[in-house]
């Protein structure tokens, strides 16, 4: 009960944290499901308080990376806490972070999986960080957003033909889950 207390005192104080509570234990294994057993690389935007960070862990296999982006720097102590040597945590803005990704040499990413409030941005800002998610995606990669409303489903479109959206209700407010693939 005190880290739901805590995660609303956080997002009070910050108006950029997009959720007014944290993910449920339903919708992070809905979410988490969605990830195919063989991924072994993932980012994830806006991970909070890590809620969905643990479950992905629970799945990722012993060689899997990934690297949580969380802006908030209250949730960003939260998650250094995971001690799991997969777990690499990156303090700062997605839509830097996603560009330099997107633009550096390194492997492609098999996942992306994405809390952020899409609704809080600039269309441009929305449009540059899918935009940036695509290319920095393997080819057959996966972008998993979960957000209280389908608003961004037509800018996923633009990217990715093949969307999946599954409705989550056991969250509160219940999310929309779209899962989308890059082909």
């Amino acid at each position: 009960m005190q880290q739901k207390i805590d995660f609303l005192k956080t997002a009070l104080k910050d108006f950029k944290v997009g959720a007014i509570t944290a993910s449920s234990k339903y919708a992070a294994r809905r979410i988490v499901k969605e990830i195919p057993p063989t991924c072994q690389s993932i980012v994830e935007y806006g991970a909070g308080d890590g809620i969905i960070t643990k479950k992905i862990l629970e799945k990722l296999p012993a060689n899997g990376k990934i690297i949580a982006i969380e802006l908030n720097p209250g949730f960003v102590s939260q998650l250094k806490e995971i001690k799991d040597l997969r777990l690499e945590v990156a303090e700062g803005d997605v839509s830097v972070f996603s560009q330099n990704l997107a633009n550096s040499d390194s492997p492609r990413i098999e996942a992306v999986i994405s809390g952020i409030p899409f609704t809080f941005f600039k269309p441009r800002i929305r449009e540059q960080i899918i935009r940036a998610t695509y290319d920095l995606l393997a080819p057959g990669g996966i972008f998993i957003v979960y957000q209280y409303s389908t608003f961004i489903l037509p800018e996923l479109k633009k990217y990715f033909p093949e969307i999946k959206t599954i409705f989550e209700p056991r969250n509160l407010p219940p999310y929309f889950i779209m899962k989308a693939r890059k082909k």
